[in-house]
């Protein structure tokens, strides 16, 4: 029997090692990802325990847009790995892959018309595959996965594993995908993203474009992995610039609606640290507080060389301002990263305005909790996005002024990304304001007004009055009077 070797890239590997329900991996093309799921559903179907009659009964549905896309890129795929052991079925859109004890029927779904998605769902499958999920509609996910986890039974035994897998390259900012992706993933989702193909982790570039003279060369070898990456180098030259950055950077497109506000500032190479940050001693924290019913906290800090680092994101779901204190921010802020830091609240000067229910305002409400606060400078809009813009265009020692750690604030990076956004009008003008979306305005509101309070010399003053020493009343003698 044929033997077949196959080496998984890195990313591909942790997402076949997940036991998640659904699973999916993002990535650029050519980085493995179709590959990937196909030894995926192979090594599930050699898993399954044989039934009654001895043999390892599975049967997946690999669902694609077209049926064209199906038959050249997927089908030729599977043929070249498992030629030997495929029999594709043309009549029945289907694939047997028999070899040993092992019978695996794989039907190739396309959603062209009512009748593919009819047989779809109406198939009893042990798991699914979707291929370039991003072209079809999020919803159809819950429709594949109660097909799942039906076949095989009764003498043929039971499913070992069930599930759904997808593959798919990146999606918009703001598009259904890109929400389920990043922002409000289900419970038994998980998300695989590849490094994008400039990267210097870039994956499967032993593979693409080589040369007869390349391909003798070890794995690894430099000169192989820059023949490789010349696949990139190529694409990333002759497309438009969102193509790029969805297919060659793997990173999620420009949102087609409207303009990213820091899109010509904010450098993510520049102004992300990947590795994260640590906060440094003797100088506070500046809590940047957006408020609202979803309210949302930046912790930040400006440190000796005049930088301001931006730590952590605190973000609330559906909960008022005193729950967000005491359910999320001061939990984190007592922690041993921040312990024993000096604290001051930066917030919405509006949240100066008492409530039509109760005395108390917001920033009351923040110093009954314990903290030091203080309102923004203003809440116009000019003033706040020119003090981003102005810390974004600096430098400090050849190295960025405002500075975020991307481990712990994964939204404020998306939101600086693009997904902080100006939308448009019907007659396709710009709006004067950025559009309300929670929780990318929020935290660019937050980040906002800690750039106002460093401009301001608020921070500076808070600084001050921590360090100053307090002074004692110097006690005068008695007989001084007389």
């Amino acid at each position: 029997m044929q033997t077949i070797t196959y080496d998984a890239p890195p990313t591909v590997a942790r997402f076949m090692k997940s036991e998640s329900f659904f699973r999916l991996i993002a990535g650029p093309v050519g980085s493995g990802k179709t590959t990937g799921c196909i030894f995926e559903i192979l090594r599930r179907a050699c898993e399954q325990p044989p039934g009654s009659d001895g043999l390892r009964h599975t049967r997946f549905a690999i669902v694609r847009q077209t049926l064209k896309q199906i038959k050249d890129t997927i089908l030729k795929d599977i043929m070249s790995w498992l030629g030997h052991v495929a029999d594709h079925k043309v009549s029945e859109n289907t694939v047997y892959i028999t070899f040993g004890d092992v019978r695996s029927e794989w039907l190739l779904i396309p959603l062209e018309d009512i009748e593919d998605q009819r047989r779809l769902l109406s198939s009893q499958l042990t798991g699914a595959w979707m291929s370039e999920a991003i072209e079809m509609d999020v919803e159809l996910v819950a429709a594949i996965a109660g097909r799942c986890g039906r076949y095989p039974s009764g003498a043929r035994g039971v499913p070992h594993w069930f599930g759904v897998i997808a593959d798919t390259n990146f999606p918009s900012i703001g598009s259904a995908w890109h929400t389920v992706m990043e922002i409000s993933v289900p419970a038994d989702w998980q998300v695989f993203q590849q490094p994008g193909g400039l990267e210097p982790d870039a994956e499967n570039l032993n593979w693409l474009t080589q040369t007869e003279q390349t391909l003798k060369l070890a794995l690894d070898h430099p000169a192989r992995i820059a023949q490789g990456r010349l696949y990139y180098e190529r694409l990333a030259r002759s497309n438009n610039v969102d193509w790029v950055r969805r297919y060659v950077h793997a990173k999620y497109g420009e949102d087609p609606s409207g303009t990213a506000v820091f899109r010509e500032s904010f450098k993510h190479s520049f102004h992300v640290a990947a590795e994260g940050i640590e906060p440094v001693h003797g100088h506070p924290l500046v809590v940047g507080q957006d408020f609202g019913r979803d309210p949302c906290s930046l912790i930040c800090q400006c440190d000796h060389r005049g930088r301001l680092l931006v730590l952590a994101e605190v973000v609330a779901m559906d909960m008022g301002l005193e729950n967000q204190l005491k359910l999320n921010l001061l939990p984190e802020l007592r922690t041993e990263r921040y312990m024993a830091k000096p604290v001051l609240v930066v917030g919405d000067p509006a949240g100066a305005a008492k409530s039509t229910h109760y005395e108390e305002t917001s920033f009351d409400l923040i110093k009954r909790c314990g903290l030091n606060c203080m309102p923004a400078p203003t809440n116009d809009l000019d003033p706040r996005l020119r003090s981003v813009e102005a810390l974004l265009g600096q430098q400090i020692n050849g190295g960025a002024a405002l500075v975020i750690d991307g481990q712990r604030c994964p939204m404020l990076v998306r939101a600086l990304d693009g997904a902080y956004r100006y939308g448009k009008t019907r007659d396709g003008k710009r709006r004067p304001v950025p559009d309300k979306t929670h929780p990318f305005s929020d935290l660019a509101d937050a980040l906002q007004y800690v750039c106002l309070a460093v401009h301001g010399g608020l921070v500076i003053k808070f600084s001050g009055s921590m360090l100053r020493p307090t002074r004692t009343p110097k006690v005068i003698p008695v007989g001084a009077w007389t």
